[in-house]
């Protein structure tokens, strides 16, 4: 008797877990798609639930308005997990090769303009950050929802490494609310450069605006505009994005992203694409 109940009971045994899966996945479906993600530059202040996991990955492509070398290839990783309810641990990892003067947060740490040995060439720089996201309120009784990011990264480039250290306060409102929400979200920062070098700006700030529009549960259309200070004597990063992010069956989320800057020492033109996936939905 016992041997006819063999294959039965490992038959339970495989889908019993995947079925479990399968529910998370269900649960998960069941919430309208983020509206303030990769690739956009923007964040949303609601902090991943005790346990819950995420890691995402972009990638960007930039082209300058000037100099010799007008390509910048870029790359990010980021892990994101909730510790206790509403405080949120992030660990990231960001690279880059061409014209790292493009963008600085894409890991250039010196001022190549007085250089003759790395003018005119593609060069490789990147960063590593760790920082925490602590949301102060969930937008609950028609107040938007309030959070605090901080990050303290280093630098990799074709100078000496860099060391900085960031806070933003994160805003969102869900202006309309149902299956296909439609919300905006506003991002203020001020980033510090700890020991700067000669001529570099110890301090510079970031704003950042979005407003993103489900069209079903699972697909959301997004317009971003993200503005952040300089070096001195360089204009502000300004770049406008407008893209889309789709949610597949699986949970798994893609996002795609197109952007044009808004003047000289800003790209003429970016694309990125991004890809999260949910590693767990958290301890329940």
């Amino acid at each position: 008797m016992l041997y006819r109940l063999l294959p039965a009971l490992a038959h339970a045994a495989v889908l019993l877990p995947l079925h479990a899966v399968a529910v998370r996945s269900a649960v998960a479906q069941d919430e309208p798609i983020e509206l303030a993600d990769d690739p956009f530059e923007i964040t949303d202040p609601i902090a991943a639930p005790p346990g819950a996991a995420e890691l995402g990955f972009v990638g960007s492509y930039e082209r300058a308005r000037r100099g010799r070398v007008r390509d910048t290839g870029g790359v990010e990783a980021e892990f994101e997990m909730g510790v206790v309810p509403g405080l949120e641990l992030r660990l990231g990892q960001t690279g880059a090769y061409g014209n790292l003067e493009t963008r600085r947060k894409l890991g250039t740490v010196t001022d190549l303009s007085g250089s003759s040995d790395d003018a005119g060439r593609a060069l490789w720089g990147g960063a590593t950050r760790l920082g925490a996201l602590y949301q102060l309120s969930d937008g609950r009784g028609g107040l938007p929802a309030v959070g605090l990011l901080g990050r303290v990264r280093t630098l990799y480039g074709p100078g000496r490494t860099g060391y900085e250290t960031e806070a933003v306060a994160l805003v969102g409102k869900t202006l309309w609310g149902g299956e296909r929400p439609l919300g905006l979200h506003v991002n203020l920062g001020w980033v510090a450069r700890i020991d700067p070098q000669p001529g570099e700006r110890p301090n510079r700030f970031l704003v950042n605006a979005s407003v993103g529009q489900a069209v079903s549960r699972d697909t959301a259309l997004v317009l971003t505009y993200a503005r952040e200070q300089q070096e001195r004597g360089d204009r502000d990063y300004s770049v406008v994005q407008a893209g889309i992010r789709h949610r597949l069956q699986s949970g798994t989320v893609l996002g795609l992203a197109a952007g044009a800057g808004t003047n000289r020492d800003s790209p003429s033109f970016q694309i990125a694409f991004a890809v999260q996936w949910q590693l767990s939905e958290g301890w329940r």
